[in-house]
């Protein structure tokens, strides 16, 4: 454990309502903003510049192309639109319109705070603007969010989770695990997060999770998940694979983590093919993978 960490562990043992006080506020900053890295400078300044309003906040949002297809795609927590470089290089087509954006207090957008309910309704925005979802592809959080959206209405043909977690439940016992809290203030932190963040909310801990309806069994879906993911565990993938009632392909890479992973080549391969396939087609297809890496499709 770093310093920090060490003190918090400490303290969550002889006060734990002070350090879940001060794991919340943790817990609930977006800190500095991410900057957008040499790697997709390139990427990102060709993007075309725009914006909506949310609850009266500007949210920056990119899109790439101009076709008839739409292609969204939703970031992680404290992350930025511009991390999907890769994936968009590879998926530009005359027929297709790539969309991102950042959501506030992540990126180029202004704010300090942010929820999954905001990036959902952000999904549903652009859905409405731009029209014919081909698919939308989250990452980390973005996955959770890009759950909510769809199983409340927004339309997609296909949906790509990569390192998704299950549940909002995994965020919190992520977070915890990582600055050592104990169980008790653990279950601080989970109190005043509902109570400050969603006190009209009487689940949250149902409401957020990577679910579709339970009689949706139309939309393919890909999982993508690394080995040695420290932040969201592997067994996540196979939690929301089990869930789901349509037709499933879960690819698991080792030795990407988190972040790398969507920057490979593989995976941004697999993605393509997946997004690129003829209506109809099973997920599982065929595809070459890196030594180490799994194919486990299910129809």
């Amino acid at each position: 454990m770093i310093p920090v960490q060490q003190a918090l562990h400490a303290l969550s043992r002889v006060a734990p309502p002070l350090a879940a006080e001060i794991a919340y506020r943790q817990f609930v900053s977006l800190g500095s903003s991410e900057r957008v890295h040499h790697r997709d400078a390139d990427v990102h300044a060709r993007a075309r510049i725009g914006s909506l309003e949310l609850n009266g906040r500007s949210v920056v949002t990119y899109a790439w192309g101009s076709g008839p297809e739409t292609v969204l795609l939703v970031h992680g927590w404290r992350s930025r639109g511009s991390r999907w470089a890769t994936l968009v290089a590879a998926l530009e087509s005359p027929e297709r319109t790539i969309v991102a954006f950042d959501a506030p207090g992540n990126g180029d957008s202004p704010g300090d705070r942010t929820t999954v309910l905001d990036y959902a309704a952000i999904v549903r925005l652009l859905a409405a603007r731009n029209g014919n979802v081909q698919a939308i592809v989250g990452h980390s959080f973005g996955v959770l969010a890009s759950f909510l959206a769809v199983r409340e209405g927004v339309p997609t043909a296909r949906l790509i989770g990569i390192s998704g977690m299950a549940s909002a439940t995994q965020l919190l016992e992520t977070f915890s695990a990582q600055i050592g809290l104990t169980d008790r203030a653990k279950h601080g932190l989970g109190e005043r997060f509902q109570r400050r963040v969603f006190p009209n909310e009487p689940d949250l801990w149902h409401r957020f999770v990577a679910e579709l309806d339970p009689t949706e069994n139309r939309i393919p879906l890909l999982l993508v998940h690394d080995d040695d993911d420290s932040i969201v565990p592997v067994a996540q993938a196979d939690l929301i694979a089990q869930a789901h009632l349509g037709a499933v392909r879960v690819e698991l890479t080792t030795g990407l983590g988190h972040h790398r992973i969507l920057n490979d080549a593989d995976v941004v391969e697999i993605v393509r093919d997946f997004i690129d396939a003829p209506p109809g087609s099973p997920p599982g297809g065929s595809s070459s993978h890196r030594e180490g890496s799994s194919s486990r499709p299910r129809s």
